[in-house]
C-alpha cells in the first residue's frame, strides 16, 4: 500500500487534514447518532456508536503520533 512515490507526494499538511476529517466524523457521530433518541433508548446501539467513537478518536492520535514522527524524521536538529 505505501509506495515510495505515493510517500514523496504526502506533505506536513496531510496529517492535519486527516485529523481534521476524523475529528468532524467523530463530532458527527456524537452530536447526530450518540443522541439520537434511539441510541439513548437501546444500549446495544449506544454502545456500538459509543465504540465507532472512541476508535475514531484513537485513529486521530494515530495520525498526530505520526505527524510527530514524521517532524522529528525530517528535522535535523
Amino acid at each position: 500500500m505505501k509506495s515510495e512515490n505515493l510517500k514523496r507526494e504526502i506533505n506536513e499538511g496531510h496529517y492535519l487534514e486527516l485529523m481534521d476529517r476524523l475529528y468532524v466524523l467523530a463530532s458527527t457521530l456524537h452530536d447526530h447518532c450518540l443522541e439520537h433518541p434511539l441510541a439513548e433508548y437501546d444500549e446495544e446501539i449506544y454502545t456500538a456508536i459509543e465504540t465507532a467513537i472512541e476508535a475514531t478518536y484513537d485513529a486521530y492520535q494515530l495520525v498526530g503520533s505520526k505527524e510527530f514522527e514524521n517532524e522529528n524524521e525530517n528535522n535535523p536538529h
